[in-house]
This record gives C-alpha cells, sequence and structure tokens, in this order.
C-alpha cells in the first residue's frame, strides 16, 4: 500500500490531459458513464468523471485521481492508492443501472479510504477493514435504493459486499465476504 499525496495527484490530473486513453466506447448515451469510466462524488462535495480504463490496462493517471478522491480528508487528507478493481465493479454497476432507469446514476461515495486511526473510532467497523488497504467503497446510487445496488453488486459477484440500511458495502478483498 502506497502513501499518495497532492502532489502526485496534481501530477496525475495533468497527465491525463496529455495522455489520450484508446477505448473510449461506452455502450450508453452518457459522456460519463460507462464500463470504462466513472462519475462520482463524495461527501465532502468533490466530484470527478474519468475513464479509468482504455480497453487493456487501467490508466495510471485515472487511477491516481480517483485514489485522490478516495483519501481520507476527514484524517490530514492522508490517501493510498486504490486498488483499481475496485473501480471496475463500481462501474458496471453504475452503468447497468443508468440503463435500466433510463438516465444517469452518480454515485455518491460515503466512505473509501480510511486511515488505521480513523477507522479506530468508527463504531461497528472491522479492525481489519478493507477500507484501511484501500480496497473498499461504501456508497449509495443516485435514485436507487440501497437494496437494488446491493442486489446487482452481488450479481458480479463482488468478492466483499455488505447490505446496510442507508448504503452498499463493496471491497475487493477475499472472495465470498456477505453481511
Amino acid at each position: 500500500m502506497s502513501k499518495i499525496n497532492r502532489r502526485s495527484f496534481i501530477t496525475g490530473a495533468a497527465a491525463s490531459l496529455i495522455i489520450p486513453t484508446q477505448g473510449m466506447a461506452s455502450p450508453t448515451p452518457w459522456p460519463q458513464i460507462g464500463f470504462d469510466r466513472l462519475w462520482i462524488r463524495n461527501t465532502h462535495g468533490e466530484q470527478l468523471t474519468v475513464t479509468h480504463w482504455n480497453g487493456r490496462s487501467y490508466d495510471p493517471s485515472a487511477v491516481r485521481m480517483l485514489s485522490w478522491l478516495w483519501r481520507d480528508w476527514r484524517d490530514a487528507d492522508n490517501a493510498v492508492y486504490i486498488d483499481p478493481r475496485l473501480f471496475t465493479y463500481l462501474a458496471n454497476i453504475q452503468t447497468r443501472l443508468s440503463l435500466a432507469s433510463r438516465e444517469p446514476r452518480q454515485i455518491i461515495m460515503n466512505s473509501g479510504y480510511r486511515t488505521p486511526e480513523r477507522n479506530a473510532t468508527i463504531e461497528g467497523a472491522a479492525v481489519n477493514s478493507q477500507h484501511i488497504l484501500g480496497r473498499a467503497c461504501d456508497f449509495n446510487l443516485e435514485g436507487v435504493r440501497p437494496s437494488v445496488v446491493a442486489n446487482h453488486a452481488a450479481a458480479y459477484n463482488v468478492p466483499g459486499l455488505g447490505r446496510y440500511r442507508n448504503f452498499t458495502h463493496i471491497d475487493v478483498g477475499p472472495a465470498g465476504r456477505r453481511w
């Protein structure tokens, strides 16, 4: 798990403006949503639309930008590189549910990376949480009930799936965990 900082985020953001990505085609009527991209906002109010997959590999600058969005802004903006497989699961869920509802649905991330110190202050958080490893996301999909989101996540066989009344948790930790 390697840390990132504001400078590496800015460098990655600048590079993404210069380096063209391939495989931009997306079978949706919306430019911000597709199997290769995410349209996401965190509860801190920051949002990002980014293509993270170029058809053959993950785009390193996009992963840096998403990793910065995932940072623990509640704990001094600490950030680590986020496992990009998480972005693929989120993009699949977002795309399928947007297509099903015939309108774009933005992901609202409630919790991404957490420092171990902050994780220890959260009631009910697992000591070995995938959040502290940069492999988890608690989120909502705008206008979609969490139970519907969780059912779609289960259909994609996400490794870790938590069903909560007000949000859905997915992670790319060890496979087969459900709660």
